[in-house]
Parts: structure tokens; sequence; C-alpha cells
């Protein structure tokens, strides 16, 4: 897929609609969202692993009903199934591929916010791509910072992007934009950063039975990320996006979500569910590495083919 492409259509199909309805009817006859209903559905407070900015953004939910009234979780794994349909509208594949997909099913099962970071990136995208004001790049960037482990490594990536082709006003409106956020959290939210940081420290995932980081190996993934040779800035941003997860101490099987969307293939689907053997055969958790090292691998081996034939071609015409 090229750099250049066409505005997307609006994302509605029967095919689409009927998945829609019944993952709302999934919401209102099964007892999920576990992680939304500790972390994110509530109001803030004391505990909480989020930081500010994410209840927020999803303070409207909290007018809805709380517990055991299914609305909140409902809602949020339809905003969960729309970015994912966005998404794949915007960087190319099918979405059948990922609503098939063990990332997406435990994200809407878990009530995550994955949809935070997958929308930071399309923002992203788009300020690079579509030359939307460069303001959304500085929400784009708080929305991707949410998950460190998922998001930071392609804010870098785009904000790098912008200080090679933008003005400095541009870059201005970036960190402008994020500290306007991050002030209003502060107002809203007096102390919440300590608060935040204690949360992280007592919960400390790292480590447990579902983080599937292979930290210290997986930080050889960033030596494919940042190849020095000419790609699609899709196929960078891919590259990029796997090796944060790689390189990270800490991921679990959802947090492959966004790499997945901004990817779609059926060999990545199929990827996916291997990750599932392990968990029936030993109840272990810990094989998601292998749904973003595929997609490294298979990015990296494309982009190197490329390469060459380029090469070839200059040679020839020599």
């Amino acid at each position: 897929m090229s750099d250049s492409q066409t505005r997307p259509n609006l994302p509605v199909s029967p095919l689409w609609l009927g998945v829609l309805i019944g993952l709302i009817i999934m919401t209102m006859i099964l007892p999920g969202g576990y992680d939304g209903w500790l972390y994110y559905f509530q109001a803030w407070r004391e505990q909480t692993t989020a930081p500010a900015w994410v209840h927020l953004f999803l303070a409207p939910i909290t007018l809805l009903p709380d517990y055991p009234a299914p609305w909140r979780w409902t809602l949020m794994v339809m905003l969960t199934a729309l970015a994912v349909r966005l998404a794949v509208m915007l960087f190319g594949g099918r979405w059948v591929w990922l609503v098939m997909g063990v990332p997406f099913l435990w994200t809407i099962w878990l009530g995550q916010i994955e949809c935070i970071a997958l929308i930071g990136v399309m923002l992203g995208w788009l300020v690079i791509g579509y030359q939307i004001p460069p303001l959304w790049m500085g929400v784009a960037g708080i929305l991707l910072i949410t998950k460190v482990q998922v998001g930071w490594g392609m804010i870098a990536l785009f904000v790098f992007w912008m200080i090679l082709e933008r003005r400095w006003r541009d870059m201005a409106w970036v960190i402008l934009t994020g500290a306007v956020i991050l002030l209003i959290t502060l107002i809203v939210y007096p102390n919440w950063i300590p608060l935040w940081l204690d949360s992280l420290r007592q919960l400390s995932p790292s480590g447990r039975y579902f983080d599937s980081s292979i930290l210290p190996f997986g930080l050889l993934a960033w030596g494919v990320a940042l190849m020095p040779i000419s790609m699609t800035r899709l196929r960078r941003l891919r590259l990029v996006a796997c090796a944060t997860l790689l390189g990270s101490p800490y991921f679990a099987n959802y947090h492959c979500l966004t790499v997945m969307s901004i990817s779609s293939h059926p060999m990545y689907w199929l990827v996916s569910w291997l990750t599932v053997i392990p968990m029936v055969i030993a109840d272990n958790q810990r094989f998601a590495w292998i749904i973003p090292l595929t997609i490294l691998i298979n990015e990296g081996v494309q982009a190197w083919r490329e390469r060459q034939g380029l090469l070839q071609s200059r040679q020839r015409s020599n």
C-alpha cells in the first residue's frame, strides 16, 4: 500500500451492522467487561490504573447506569468495534480478520480501552498523510501514551516526521494541545499523577502469567524497525508498532489490537489464534509476542524485497 490514499467511505454495510448488533446483544446477556468496570467505567478514583485523561474522555459514559446494567460496557464495545472498522478503512485490509481475531475478542470481553490508542494512531496518520491541523497530533500523542507499551514508538515516529517536514509553529501546536489537555486533567483531578503512579506500582503486572514480554530479546526488533532502507511510511509505522510491543517489559494479548488494526491480514488472524493453544494446554497466556513478531518479520521481508527489486531495476536501466 502506497502513502497516497483516497478518502475512505462510510463504515456501513449489512454484514458490519449485523456484527455490531451481535456485539450489542452479547453485552446484554454475558457478564463481561471486568477490567472496564474495575478501572475505566467509573468516575476518577485514587486507585485507578489509567491516566486522568482517560477518565476525562470517558466521563460521558458514567452518566449511564452503573453495574450490573451493561450499558457502559456496551458503549465501550461499540466504540472499539467502530475504531477497528475506521482503522481498516484508513490503513487498508479487511475488518473481518480483526473482529474474529483473539486480541479484538479479548479486548471487548475485558472492556479494555485499546480503542483510545487506536484513535490516536488514526489521528496521527491523518495529520501526517492528510494534512489535517497539527493540533490533532497533540491529541494523538496523549491518546497513544495512555498505554506506553503500545504507543510511545508510534508517537515518536509521528513527531520525527513532523520535525522533518513541518514548520516550528506546527510543532508548537502539538506541544500546546498536549499541554492544555494535561493542564485540564490537573485542574479536574488534582494530584492524579502521584496517585496513578502509586496504583501502577501496586498493580505491577510485569512478569505475571498474562505478560507476553520477551525483554531483553525483544529489543532486537528495533534493529528491523529502524533499518536504514527506503520503505513506505505505513510499513515503517507497522514495524515501529511491533518493536514498541516487543521491546516493552510488559504487554498482554489484547495490546496487539492496535498493531493488528493497522496491519490487517488473514495470516495475522491465524497467528493470533495460535496463542490460544498454550492457554488451553497449560493455562499460559504469555505467547502473544508471536503476533507482533510475525508482523515484524513479514513487513521487514517485504521492505527488503522491495529494496532489492528497486536496486535491480536501477541496474537494468543503467
